[in-house]
């Protein structure tokens, strides 16, 4: 019984609710006109918000990618240039092996240079494992550069014509005489020739075949001064500019020992 009073009642306030909110006034058409800009306003506050954060996260990926893409260039750069100065050592081997005796070994690169100035010494970056042995010539298209004193497995030393270590047999291109050259750090060699030798200023000088050192033939230099006769002089000094720079070589040919 109490049941039911219940459910009448509710069916009672349901039926009221229905019938008062069926008449209710709409709302005024100034409060409705006062509400839509700002609704409007908001919608595209929202959207200009979402179109902000989609530009500054584009902007941010672009940011990133254009770092990306400068890193690349510049290791394509890098390699670019790497492989600009492999052509050109190639190319300067392809020389040296067409301008060099039919007897050469291999080219080897150079890869240091002794510090000290009392000395003038080349490590090559090739030895045993090329075939490379002491007492080979080394040289370039310029002219000899030395002779291999020492090897291991994967490198060797270069004596230089200019080291007070080096003894090389010298003549004149063209003349006759020969002579005994020495290293005279840091750029220079001293020889004697005999005294009758006619030997002047700008003659070339060649390697001879003395002592079997060097092969022959091979360009040493040019005579760039002439020390006087003296008295008692019993033979002729003069000093001679190697035709190599030492100190900036990137290969040589290493030729068969005699």
């Amino acid at each position: 019984m109490r049941f039911r009073r219940l459910v009448g009642v509710y069916l009672v306030l349901l039926a009221l609710s229905l019938a008062t909110t069926r008449f209710l006034p709409p709302a005024p058409l100034a409060l409705t006109s006062a509400v839509t800009p700002v609704t409007q306003l908001g919608l595209r506050a929202g959207q200009n918000l979402k179109r902000f954060l989609e530009a500054v996260a584009f902007e941010r990926d672009l940011s990133q990618r254009y770092i990306e893409l400068r890193k690349t260039a510049q290791q394509l750069e890098n390699q670019n240039r790497v492989m600009a100065r492999e052509l050109e050592r190639l190319k300067k081997a392809a020389i040296i092996r067409a301008s060099s005796a039919p007897n050469i070994i291999t080219v080897a690169p150079v890869v240091g240079l002794d510090p000290s100035p009392l000395l003038s010494r080349l490590t090559l970056g090739e030895g045993a494992n090329a075939g490379i042995t002491r007492f080979m010539t080394a040289t370039v298209p310029e002219g000899v550069v030395g002779q291999v004193v020492e090897v291991n497995r994967v490198s060797s030393v270069v004596l230089t014509l200019v080291d007070p270590d080096s003894r090389v047999g010298v003549s004149l291109e063209g003349k006759p005489g020969r002579g005994l050259a020495v290293g005279t750090p840091p750029d220079r060699m001293r020889a004697e020739f005999p005294k009758n030798v006619d030997v002047k200023v700008g003659d070339t000088v060649l390697t001879a075949n003395y002592g079997g050192v060097f092969p022959s033939s091979l360009k040493v230099g040019k005579v760039d001064s002439i020390l006087p006769l003296g008295p008692n002089s019993v033979s002729r000094v003069v000093f001679i500019r190697p035709s190599v720079d030492f100190e900036n070589l990137e290969d040589v040919a290493v030729l068969q020992a005699l």
